[in-house]
């Protein structure tokens, strides 16, 4: 009996201090994520982190803080510029309330998505977005060829492809408030790395 207590309460603490180590070693990730950020931001002369902060707010606080840099790491690496990132986001929140997905993951998918030029990855939030079809309409739009498109051109294409077609999909449920338990958890998210 003595020794199944003393297992237990052993087992107890390891896995404490496994939850421990690990929520603070994220939080050494996210402080360090930042801190690259601001120095990226700076060297390109734009607030990474106001716009992480703009992301949070364009869904409603339904993305942590952390999310949000992550989505601005991604996007601004990928050279997405802050309109398109923020237009990304509202789709994205847009997506995730009227599929009953994570908002967070939706964002995650999205800019992944855009940023890496595949429309498999838009296709599990119903964005069915071909590339060639994107960089047609573009091309047409700005009168040139196809072919003449540079790679952040076509990157642009397929994110104007993906937000015009998200927004004609999901406009619906704008004015659908998210479950104040999905505010809740980015809150908490947040909280757990202030402490």
């Amino acid at each position: 009996v003595y020794k199944r207590q003393a297992y237990a309460t052993l087992a107890a603490n390891v896995f404490a201090a496994t939850a421990a180590f690990n929520a603070l070693k994220r939080a050494a990730e996210v402080q360090t994520m930042i801190s690259a950020l601001e120095a990226i931001g700076e060297a390109s002369g734009r607030s990474l982190k106001v716009l992480a902060s703009n992301l949070r707010d364009i869904t409603n606080g339904a993305i942590s803080m952390e999310q949000a840099l992550k989505t601005a790491s991604v996007g601004t690496s990928a050279g997405i510029d802050s309109t398109t990132l923020a237009n990304l986001a509202k789709v994205a929140k847009l997506a995730a309330t009227a599929l009953g997905r994570d908002v967070g993951d939706a964002t995650d998918r999205l800019t992944r998505g855009v940023a890496k030029l595949e429309p498999e990855i838009l296709d599990e939030l119903g964005i069915m977005v071909r590339l060639d079809d994107a960089t047609r309409k573009y091309a047409a739009s700005i009168g040139v060829a196809v072919d003449s498109l540079s790679q952040f051109e076509r990157s642009q294409a397929f994110a104007n492809a993906a937000i015009d077609q998200g927004l004609s999909k999901f406009s619906a449920v704008e004015g659908v408030e998210l479950s104040g338990f999905t505010k809740l958890a980015a809150t908490f998210q947040d909280l757990g790395q202030a402490i």
